[in-house]
């Protein structure tokens, strides 16, 4: 399988604030990968420098082979996409329109809606069956609504990579359910390759294919997610005491934290 996403050595400093450092890592094609740490270890910081709003102070990133320092924004957003957190966002647009929007990157000014438009947006709202709501304005739908909503603009938007940010953060159990089910159908039946921010760690271990954490901005582990759940690691990621114990559906390693002192 062939690597899509390559990161080496990056480094971001702002204000003489380091808020990055020496963080390297690498995706293949088809990969779901979980971002994990404690707040303000960097995690959505290294989002920023994927999708272009932040410039790092040194390191390399390829995406497909091409170095993205060397991409305009246009060129980037066809090879990334991005979902935010789904708080209450305000736009003042019919979904329909918000949806294909997303469909800049293909065009200039002049440009009209062709077919291969047409065919990513059918397709992007049948698998995350939002046709109902596209008369709808935005900001009258909910947090789960909107999500998909956000989702379905991205798959819109015909992105090898999506990049996602505490997706089901501020959603109730029954969204944040159908949310995750939906990010792991577009994974496992369309093999779109996703990177998450998240801060549910039995989440990534049970969804991901691999997870990097991240601490003090720099590179604590990453590799399988199958083998993270090590009492140690994770205990040193959060400075937080976890107990283990096995899904009673699944039987899977899940980590609680302790509530000793």
């Amino acid at each position: 399988m062939s690597t899509l996403l390559d990161v080496n050595n990056l480094t971001v400093t702002i204000d003489e604030t380091t808020l990055l450092s020496s963080v390297s890592f690498h995706i293949n094609e088809g990969d779901y990968l979980c971002i994990v740490g404690a707040n303000g270890a960097g995690k959505s910081t290294l989002l920023k420098v994927l999708l272009g709003i932040i410039k790092p102070t040194s390191g390399d990133i390829a995406i497909h082979q091409q170095a993205v320092s060397r991409l305009n924004q246009k060129q980037l957003a066809q090879h990334i996409s991005y979902v935010p957190q789904a708080h209450d966002q305000q736009f003042n647009f019919t979904v329909i329109d918000f949806i294909k929007m997303s469909r800049y990157a293909y065009h200039t000014a002049l440009s009209d809606w062709a077919n291969d438009d047409q065919e990513a947006f059918e397709l992007a709202i049948a698998i995350t069956n939002t046709e109902s709501f596209l008369q709808r304005q935005m900001q009258t739908l909910s947090g789960g609504e909107r999500q998909r909503i956000m989702i379905a603009a991205a798959l819109c938007q015909q992105a090898s990579l999506l990049l996602l940010d505490e997706p089901t953060s501020f959603l109730d159990p029954h969204y944040q359910a159908e949310v995750h089910q939906l990010i792991c159908q577009l994974n496992q039946q369309h093999e779109l390759s996703i990177i998450e921010v998240s801060h549910d760690l039995n989440h990534a271990v049970q969804h991901s294919s691999s997870i990097l954490a991240l601490k003090h901005g720099e590179k604590m582990w990453f590799g399988a997610s199958s083998a993270f759940l090590d009492t140690e690691q994770v205990h040193t990621l959060y400075d937080q005491q976890f107990v283990f114990t096995k899904h009673p559906q699944t039987g899977a390693k899940i980590a609680l934290v302790s509530e000793s002192l």
